[in-house]
Order: C-alpha cells, then structure tokens, then sequence
C-alpha cells in the first residue's frame, strides 16, 4: 500500500535529509553525474527550450527541486535565468554560493504547492529526479502548468518508468548482465551508511529511503496515464515523450551500448501550455 505517513512528514523528512547530503550530493549520484547522462540531458534541454514559444528573451527557466544545481547551470549556459526552487535551505545555500553564467536566484519551496510564484509567469519549469519526492505530485502539475506563460514548456525527466514495474526480457537480459559486472566491485561494503539503510528496511520501515524517495514502489510509483489525464486538464498538450535508459556510475560501456537501445527505466516528457482562452464577447 501507498505510505500513509503524513504529507508534512514525508516534506520534513525531504528537507532534513538533503540538508544532510546537500554538500555531497554530486559525488553520491554517480548515476547523474557522468559524462554519459551529463550529454543526454544537455541535448534535452537544448531540444526542451526550441519547443518555448512564449517569445520571450532571455527566457526564465524554474529548476523545481534544484538540488546541487545540476539543470541550473545547464540552463544558465544554455542563456536562461533561473529561479533555483527547493525545499532544502541546504541546497540553496550551496546553490547562492555558486557562480553561474546568467542570473540565478534561490527561491525556497514548501513542497505543497508554487504559491511564491505568480500565474504566467516563466517560460519553463524543468523538475529532474524530483517529481516521486512530492507527496501529491498530480496536484503539482497543476501548480506547473499555473505558473508557465501561454506557450511555456514543463519538462519532467528522470523519472521511473513503466517497463521498470513490467520488465521485458531484454531488460531482465541487461539486469543480469550488470549485475555480473558489478559482482566483481567490492568497494560498496565499505559503505557504512548501506548497513545502517539495511537495518531500517528489514526492522523498522520497508519503505525507508535515506533522501525521501516517495513514489518508487511497484503499488506507488509516478502513474504516467494520470499524468497525462492531468497536464491536458491543466491545459498543456504533451509535444515529446521518450523512454530511455540511464548510465550509472559503475556501468561497462560496451554493456550499455548493446542495450541502450533495447530497454529503458526512465522517462522524459515534456509539455506545452496553451493559449489563454478566449472570452465570449471580450473586444
């Protein structure tokens, strides 16, 4: 069953646990921080900001969930100013004690709703490896939607997707040959803090995750048909939808390169929002 802990909890939690990695998050993410995905999602957000048909120069680009920065710098290189959004004043400080290319500024998240942010407002809102930390990421689609400008772009990536939970055989084949040629690196022991994650799981909470993952459980995962129910209700048509599968740290190339065209874990998609309606009569 989905977790019942509160949402308040579940966003406290959030906040004490990356204030906690806030200084070592790039270097315990192997699975973002290579050259591999650091390439994949460059080109994406190049790709992302051609589909932007608000007109507006320089664009104004939310990073929702910023963390250490990683879609912040790419988007200030790529010519946007950025409204840095977290929850964590951790994540923020190192963010503020950073130089970037364009202006960038730190704006802290409740984890509920972007209520500090005015409707029509941004040009983009890009939310990486954070949609399954809200407690009610349905109801944040709205909230993205609200505050992008007509022809504004949402762009959600890094995010399970469905064959993770229906796995084909191609990606059980690749399954079994990481696991192989990660059967040989022992450096992972070393890792207190994975015995102490272990205690937790097996005797106080199974559902324990040391950052506030939320939504990564076969019975409670980011539902990708809801999603789209929800973005064309906000009214934002989904124009690129694409599975792929993510390079981790620790991955053989040449075992990557056989399958990476043949199986997938995450999704990146992304949404226009449309024009304003017109009113009947309005001159």
């Amino acid at each position: 069953m989905p977790s019942l802990r509160p949402a308040a909890d579940q966003i406290s939690h959030n906040v004490r646990a990356h204030n906690k990695v806030a200084k070592t998050y790039e270097r315990r993410h192997g699975e973002i921080y290579n050259a591999v995905e650091q390439a994949r999602l460059k080109e994406a957000l190049e790709r992302t900001l051609g589909l932007v048909k608000t007109g507006t120069i320089p664009k104004v680009a939310v990073d929702f969930g910023c963390g250490a920065g990683n879609l912040t710098n790419h988007l200030s290189v790529l010519g946007c100013d950025v409204l840095a959004c977290d929850v964590s004043p951790g994540f923020l400080d190192l963010i503020t004690s950073r130089q970037f290319e364009t202006a960038v500024t730190g704006v802290r998240l409740n984890g509920v709703d972007l209520s500090n942010l005015d409707n029509d407002s941004v040009d983009l809102v890009a939310a990486y490896s954070v949609l399954h930390h809200v407690p009610d990421y349905l109801g944040m689609l709205f909230e993205f939607v609200r505050v992008l400008k007509p022809g504004g772009v949402l762009y959600i990536d890094h995010e399970l997707c469905a064959e993770v939970w229906a796995p084909t055989s191609e990606r059980n084949a690749f399954l079994s040959e990481v696991a192989k040629d990660l059967g040989t690196r022992w450096r992972k022991y070393l890792v207190i803090e994975n015995y102490t994650n272990w205690l937790i799981w097996k005797f106080i909470n199974p559902r324990y995750r040391s950052e506030g993952d939320i939504h990564v459980f076969a019975d409670d995962h980011i539902e990708w048909d809801r999603v789209m129910e929800v973005l064309a209700a906000a009214g934002a048509e989904v124009v690129d939808d694409r599975n792929y599968l993510l390079f981790k740290r620790g991955y053989r190339p040449e075992t990557y390169e056989r399958f990476m065209d043949k199986t997938a874990d995450m999704k990146a998609l992304t949404a226009r929002k449309g024009p304003k309606p017109t009113l009947v009569g309005a001159t």
